[in-house]
C-alpha cells in the first residue's frame, strides 16, 4: 500500500499579516478490503445506531447536515472499531500503516507514540450530499480520515481553510471546468476501497450522492493518547 501525498503551500509571504497554510491529503486506493461483505455488515447495524436517542443527536449532524436521523448524527456515540468483523480488523491495520506513512512523509521521522481511534459509518442515499465541515481546529487537533466501501460517481472536496466561497460555487466550478486541483481545492473521486487522511482542521464535503444503491464509507478521527478511542 503506497500512499499518494497532495500538497497544498502558501507562496512566498510579502506581508507580515499575510495568511500561511502548509498541510497535505494523503491517499491510497489499493487498500485490499472486501468491500461487499463490509457493506453488508455495515447496513445489518444501521437499524442498532439509529436506535442510539441522545440530546447530542442533533439536525446539524456534526456539520454535515445529513439530518438527526442519519447514522452519521450520532458520530462519537458508537464505534465501528468496537464490532468484530475481519475486513474491520484487517482495515484498521491498514489505518495504522496509512498514517505511519503520511507522517514519516509529512513529519519526517516515525511516528513515537500510541495511536487511537474513532470510527463511525455514513450510510447515505439519493439525493444526500456531506455539507462543508471539519473535524476540529483545537490545540490538540491531530488527523481524520475516510474509507470508501460502497459508492457511485460522487466526489470529496477538500478546501484551502481560508477559503470562504460557497461550496455550492465551488461544485459549479468543478463541474463546468474540471477542476481537480489548484491552490484552494482538490477534487477526489470517491472510489471503492479508497482510504484518505488529512488534518482535522481542513473543511470538506462532497457532491450529491444521485443514485439508487446506498453511499458508504468509514469516517474516523485519529488521537495520541485519548483513553477513550480505540487503539490500532
Amino acid at each position: 500500500m503506497k500512499v499518494k501525498l497532495i500538497g497544498f503551500k502558501n507562496e512566498e509571504l510579502i506581508s507580515p499579516f499575510s495568511p500561511s497554510w502548509h498541510f497535505c491529503i494523503g491517499e491510497t486506493d489499493d487498500v485490499g478490503i472486501n468491500c461487499n461483505e463490509l457493506k453488508e455488515f455495515l447496513l445489518s447495524k444501521e437499524e442498532e445506531i439509529l436506535s442510539i436517542k441522545n440530546k447530542k443527536v442533533l439536525d446539524h449532524a456534526f456539520g454535515t447536515k445529513l439530518g438527526k436521523n442519519s447514522t452519521t448524527a450520532r458520530a462519537g456515540m458508537f464505534n465501528v472499531f468496537d464490532w468484530d468483523h475481519p475486513e474491520l480488523s484487517k482495515l484498521k491495520k491498514k489505518i495504522s500503516e496509512c498514517h505511519n506513512q503520511y507522517y514519516n512523509r509529512v513529519i519526517g521521522r516515525e511516528c513515537d507514540y500510541k495511536l487511537w481511534c474513532n470510527c463511525w459509518v455514513n450510510i447515505m442515499r439519493k439525493g444526500d450530499r456531506i455539507k462543508k465541515h471539519a473535524h476540529g481546529y483545537t490545540a490538540s487537533s491531530y488527523l481524520s480520515g475516510h474509507f470508501t466501501v460502497s459508492c457511485s460517481d460522487t466526489k470529496t472536496i477538500y478546501i484551502n481553510p481560508y477559503d470562504h466561497l460557497p461550496e455550492e460555487d465551488v461544485i459549479r466550478e468543478v463541474r463546468e471546468e474540471n477542476h481537480t486541483f489548484s491552490d484552494k481545492l482538490y477534487v477526489s473521486d470517491n472510489i471503492v476501497d479508497k482510504l484518505s487522511i488529512f488534518p482535522n482542521y481542513v473543511p470538506h464535503f462532497t457532491t450529491e450522492h444521485t443514485q439508487n444503491a446506498e453511499r458508504i464509507t468509514l469516517a474516523f478521527d485519529l488521537k495520541p493518547k485519548f483513553d477513550s478511542y480505540i487503539p490500532l
